[in-house]
Order: C-alpha cells, then sequence, then structure tokens
C-alpha cells in the first residue's frame, strides 16, 4: 500500500480469501497507516491486516458476530 493509499500487487501473492458466501463491501485504513479492515458483507466479519513497512499485509484477525446485514453503509478506521 502506497504512501497515498494506491493498492499495487506484490508478484503473484494472495494475502486473503474472503469467508465463505462474501465479499468486501468496504476497506478502511486507521489513521496512523498501521492497519487496514475490510467489511466482508453477508457474513458479519471484519478482516483485520497489518502493514508492512513494504506495503505488504499480513492477515493479523477477523472479527465475527456482526449481523450478517450490518455495514451497508460501510466502514470506519480511527
Amino acid at each position: 500500500m502506497g504512501a497515498n493509499g494506491s493498492l499495487t500487487q506484490m508478484g503473484n501473492a494472495i494475502v486473503s480469501s474472503n469467508p465463505d458466501n462474501s465479499t468486501n463491501l468496504d476497506i478502511g485504513v486507521s489513521s496512523d497507516g498501521r492497519f487496514l479492515y475490510t467489511l466482508n458483507a453477508a457474513t458479519g466479519s471484519i478482516g483485520m491486516f497489518s502493514v508492512q513497512s513494504d506495503g505488504g499485509l499480513v492477515k493479523v484477525g477477523q472479527f465475527d458476530g456482526l449481523p450478517a446485514s450490518a455495514g451497508l453503509n460501510g466502514i470506519a478506521a480511527y
């Protein structure tokens, strides 16, 4: 991830896959640029990634338990 928020594919790497029956509805980046969050529509989950010094992403977890309809307006990160 570039300083301006742009994304560039790094080789043939696959960072992660979406939970079954889900798509990424929205993405948010923390204000310090250290974390990226994905809103996984229809499953009520948020994917959590740390942003590495080279811009790569490492999955650090997933928060489950939101209603499947949650987040239809998007995600915000602070």
